[in-house]
């Protein structure tokens, strides 16, 4: 006879039981903090004044607006403070990024570099705007995916020198704010258009926010110049310091200094926190105004863009190990683990043990084997199958015996 189901387990019984005053974190969960404080105390960061976007054009300075607003140098409230301005000297960003939470690493790429995917941008655009596939935004038009539209996209997601000759300064940035095994998010180009609106300030990093470091960092490149009337980023400057004090007091966010308009030069690469209030600004000219968006974050975050699936195999096949990293293709024993390959990994450049790009490639060519059911009565059939993950795995051990230095440690298996 079989024994009936404990009441306990009845999903009528349970939901009885969990009145929303019984429920643990709810307060938590439902605080909606920072940005409710943020909101409550400065509405017009978020709400967008309704108008038309052919009124954003006849622009005016207004002191104390978060949207027509100015650069730094010229904006009363903050003229005479020591911003970011564009540097070289590592140590003139650091400070910059850890007090201001933005930097202007200057002439990260060459103007050969910027031309290049410059062209490839406009092109790219105007190509999906035909296709009637381009993502229209209110501000202009999103090229998404970017890997899968230039070698020169694949090469600025590595930070190679032959993309961004400033790459390793911008690197060795990234790799203090999240550590050695961080990958990227996603790499988005955004034009601002004449006659769009600007984008509601906002927090990459919205939960989190009192951490003692970001979870989430982002490099801009300005494919053209960036001020005023080109629509240059808005960002309030000490705003994701000033959020996350508020957080750790469990206080609100009070009044905020206004934003202003980055100012930089084309080549420049903006480093900045992903807890920094942020947003697109206007576009006042006739020319798009082109940023590259590379996002990143630690390895067990999940990306914003869906690398396993939507890069193209010929890009795959060709990447180099740092760009498989950087996109994902490497397992961690926390994260990314694929029919379990994976556990026994870092998540480091190249490591075998870890290594994903194979599931993918047997996926696209239509040979993919999953493990399935199994037990003492399967067929030998099913037992000796050319199961991928069979494959992947004594890859994976060949490449250990012949390299060591990227042996399994046992010690790190919690």
């Amino acid at each position: 006879m079989t024994n009936p189901t404990p009441r306990e387990f009845d999903p009528e019984f349970i939901e009885a039981r969990s009145a929303p005053d019984r429920q643990m974190y709810r307060a938590e969960r439902a605080s909606r903090e920072p940005m409710r404080s943020v909101l409550d105390n400065n509405p017009e960061i978020y709400i967008v004044p309704p108008r038309r976007g052919s009124d954003w054009g006849n622009w005016e300075f207004k002191a104390g607006s978060y949207y027509d607003t100015t650069t730094g140098s010229k904006h009363p409230d903050w003229a005479g403070v020591e911003l970011p301005q564009p540097a070289k000297d590592i140590d003139r960003l650091r400070a910059d990024l850890v007090r201001w939470g933005y930097c202007l690493v200057e002439d990260a790429l060459s103007q050969e570099q910027v031309e290049r995917v410059r062209t490839r941008v406009l092109e790219q655009a105007e190509g999906e705007r035909l296709a009637g596939i381009a993502q229209r935004t209110p501000s202009g038009q999103n090229i998404n995916c970017c890997v899968n539209k230039g070698r020169c996209f694949e090469l600025l997601i590595e930070q190679h020198p032959s993309a961004m000759q400033g790459g390793a300064l911008v690197e060795q940035l990234v790799t203090e704010a999240l550590g050695p095994t961080w990958i990227s998010t996603s790499m988005i180009a955004a034009l601002a258009l004449k006659g769009g609106v600007p984008q509601a300030l906002h927090q990459d990093q919205a939960v989190w926010a009192d951490s003692p470091h970001p979870q989430l960092f982002n490099v801009l490149t300005a494919a053209t110049d960036f001020d005023e009337t080109t629509g240059g980023t808005l960002v309030i400057p000490g705003s994701h310091a000033t959020i996350a004090e508020a957080v750790r007091e469990r206080g609100p966010v009070g009044k905020l200094p206004p934003a202003i308009n980055v100012e930089a030069k084309a080549g420049t690469a903006v480093v900045y926190d992903g807890r920094i209030l942020h947003g697109t600004g206007i576009n006042h000219t006739d020319a798009p105004r082109i940023a590259i968006l590379n996002g990143m974050s630690p390895s067990w975050l999940r990306q914003q863009e869906n690398w396993m699936l939507s890069v193209r195999p010929e890009v795959l096949r060709r990447a180099s190990p740092k760009l498989l990293q950087r996109m994902g293709y490497q397992a961690t024993t926390g994260s990314a683990t694929h029919e379990g390959h994976g556990f026994n990994a870092r998540g480091l450049l190249g490591e075998a043990a870890g290594a994903l790009v194979a599931f993918r490639l047997a996926a696209d060519e239509g040979r993919y084997v999953r493990v399935g059911e199994l037990g003492p009565d399967s067929s030998r059939e099913d037992l000796e199958a050319e199961y991928t993950l069979r494959e992947v795995v004594e890859a994976a051990r060949a490449a250990r015996q012949s390299n060591p230095r990227q042996a399994f440690d046992p010690g790190k298996v919690r």
